[in-house]
């Protein structure tokens, strides 16, 4: 199973390795109720859940428990129709009312398939838990730093095909997309070791469509100003920004040769390499710190095959591209990850 948080940071579900979050991946869909899901290959049908304030939604049952609350049961009723049938699933939990959702063709009744997908949904509901109003700010900055390193490891996919294609302009490209997003988790997590916090600085590492994030340039200040590189290391990245820009932006109209693209994709890749090993160093640090994303607190990580699915689909939600999709389901053995 992989973990699901509300983007708000409200409540955490598990769901299947195998299930696709539909709201950040389809453009008919927002990130706000219903968050729709359904297996990546071969969908028989779509798990749908939603929540909303007790007291606007079931403002009785609010009233009737002013601390919350504190166990949840679901009440499960059909809504049917010439097309669809919809198992409707109702529930209240601490301060939140919730609406559960399992939807497939009408020609699929009785399927013994459905009936396995239905299971799976009780199993997935059952799992609700309501984060406390104090941390679901943290719940959704973790939410974020999981995206963050989902789309980073899904970069190395365009990073090889642009390598195997001896694609330059790619390559720049990519490598100073990675090594952009390097320093921003070095800068999270070297302010995390200097404020011995938990906070994470989510500005580094997620910026919204139309809203004002931080700069490449900007980040490159930041590394040095706390001594996340040194004034070597900055210099050599203000000289590829520049050349970058130039690639970018005016090679058919500067004195730029595609040969010159060739030493400015090396050097790119040499300094992706060094960006890559003062993170490492840094993540190793805060390894046995009691504070911070890769801190104690959280207990020592191990790579699993379950690791390793769960990666592989974060990397599944970003490309949404077969040519990169990855297996994350046990078909030998019909497990349900």
């Amino acid at each position: 199973m992989k973990h699901w948080t509300e983007p708000n940071g409200i409540l955490l579900i598990q769901v299947p390795i195998d299930w696709q979050y539909l709201n950040s991946g389809l453009s008919d869909y927002e990130e706000k109720p219903p968050y729709g899901f359904q297996t990546y290959e071969d969908p028989l049908g779509c798990f749908q859940l939603s929540c909303y304030p007790l007291s606007e939604l079931a403002p009785k049952i609010a009233k009737a428990n002013p601390n919350g609350v504190r166990k949840l049961n679901w009440s499960e009723s059909r809504e049917d129709n010439s097309e669809f049938c919809t198992h409707l699933f109702f529930g209240a939990y601490h301060d939140q009312a919730l609406i559960g959702k399992y939807i497939y063709d009408v020609n699929l009744e009785g399927d013994e398939r459905i009936s396995e997908q239905l299971s799976i949904t009780h199993k997935v509901l059952n799992s609700v838990v309501i984060v406390p109003k104090n941390d679901r700010k943290l719940a959704a900055d973790l939410d974020k730093f999981d995206r963050f390193t989902g789309s980073l490891a899904a970069s190395y996919d365009l990073l090889y095909s642009a390598i195997d294609a001896m694609a330059f302009i790619e390559i720049i490209a990519i490598a100073a997309n990675q090594i952009d997003a390097h320093l921003r988790l070095s800068l999270v997590i070297a302010k995390q070791l200097e404020e011995k916090t938990n906070n994470i600085e989510v500005r580094y590492l997620f910026q919204a469509d139309g809203e004002k994030g931080i700069m490449e340039r900007k980040v490159f200040d930041d590394a040095l100003k706390l001594k996340v590189i040194n004034i070597e290391t900055f210099n050599r990245l203000n000289h590829l920004y520049n050349l970058r820009n130039r690639v970018i932006h005016r090679y058919i109209i500067s004195d730029i040769r595609s040969r010159d693209l060739v030493a400015i994709a090396g050097n790119y890749l040499c300094v992706l390499e060094e960006t890559r090993l003062i993170l490492h160093d840094l993540e190793q640090k805060q390894a046995v710190a009691p504070y911070g994303i890769y801190g104690t607190t959280h207990g020592k990580t191990s790579i699993t095959d379950d690791t390793i699915k769960r990666l592989s689909a974060q990397v599944n939600d970003k490309h949404l591209l077969d040519k990169y999709k990855r297996s994350v389901s046990d078909k030998k053995s019909n497990k349900i990850l």
